[in-house]
């Protein structure tokens, strides 16, 4: 197979192998603003770009007075999930899948990212904010590791700060006279430094679709594999679409790319095989020796130049 072959198959290799890791991807479409506001009769406003009240204060479930900047020191993202503890169905199946959303997620709580989970019903208290983050730690499959202890936060707050936050972030909710809620379904994503960057609507939340957000939100800084940077750079969000898709001129970037870099490595590595045959060709082991026998025949042993008396 010559090299010129062998870097053109090389390179449609690579370009399938981009592919196949950029897929899964696609095709997650999860339900509209719209459709979520039909159901609940509220719903999200998208402030996208928007930032948190980070001088918001709340109780998280230690029962330490805490603000908001906490969590967002310039290196991790934030998944927000504003619920309520004695919610008798839908938050505790939003936080569930939440934590099956996680759990096939290669990133780490704590250490890549931070979940955030605030009520909105002021009038609940420390107790049901740390029995919903046990139950919550408990389900998460690395429970065993202590650097997670600080990707879970649960909190409970006035009603001052609760509507400062909801506000911001475009999470409508109003109280029903039997006492409970009415309120949206989803999630959101911010930026290590508060801003909205991505709404979940929906109980679902698939985990390449989490994953693209959080890189999203940190423009690819916690990317850990080559395959995540292919992702970020590939994938874009569409909001009509509901989901991310992808970019047909990033991937022909990166093919085009690819095939620069393996032609280039062909070529070069015809010049270093033409370079060691130019040198095993001059050196004393190799035609040299030719002329070396030549110069012995025209000059015999034991003969001597010069005048003879």
């Amino acid at each position: 197979m010559t090299d010129a072959r062998r870097a053109i198959l090389t390179t449609l290799t690579i370009l399938a192998v981009v592919a196949v890791m950029v897929r899964p991807a696609s095709g997650q479409l999860l339900k509209s603003r719209d459709e979520i506001k039909e159901l609940n009769g509220v719903g999200f406003t998208e402030n996208l770009g928007r930032y948190a009240p980070l001088d918001a204060e709340f109780t998280n479930a230690e029962g330490e007075t805490v603000q908001l900047s906490k969590y967002f020191d310039g290196t991790k993202p934030v998944v927000l999930a504003l619920v309520y503890y004695e919610c008798p169905v839908v938050c505790p199946v939003v936080l569930e899948k939440l934590t099956g959303c996680i759990n096939e997620l290669d990133y780490i709580a704590g250490e890549d990212y931070r979940v955030v989970v605030v009520s909105f019903d002021h009038t609940e208290t420390t107790s049901h904010a740390l029995g919903s983050k046990t139950g919550f730690v408990a389900a998460y499959n690395r429970s065993d590791d202590p650097k997670i202890m600080s990707g879970f936060n649960f909190h409970t707050g006035d009603a001052v700060n609760i509507r400062k936050l909801a506000d911001s972030v475009g999470y409508e909710f109003k109280q029903l006279p039997n006492g409970e809620f009415s309120h949206p379904v989803g999630l959101m994503v911010l930026s290590p430094e508060g801003k909205v960057t991505r709404y979940f609507f929906g109980f679902e939340y698939p985990a390449n679709e989490m994953k693209l957000s959080l890189l999203d939100a940190t423009e690819g800084k916690i990317a850990k594999s080559l395959g995540d940077r292919f992702m970020h750079f590939c994938y874009r969000y569409d909001p009509n679409a509901g989901a991310y898709t992808m970019q047909a001129m990033q991937l022909m970037k990166i093919g085009a790319l690819l095939v620069m870099f393996v032609l280039f490595g062909a070529i070069g590595l015809m010049l270093l095989k033409e370079q060691i045959r130019k040198r095993r060709g001059n050196s004393p082991g190799g035609g040299s020796n030719d002329m070396d026998s030549n110069n012995r025949a025209n000059h015999p042993s034991g003969a001597h130049a010069g005048h003879v008396s």
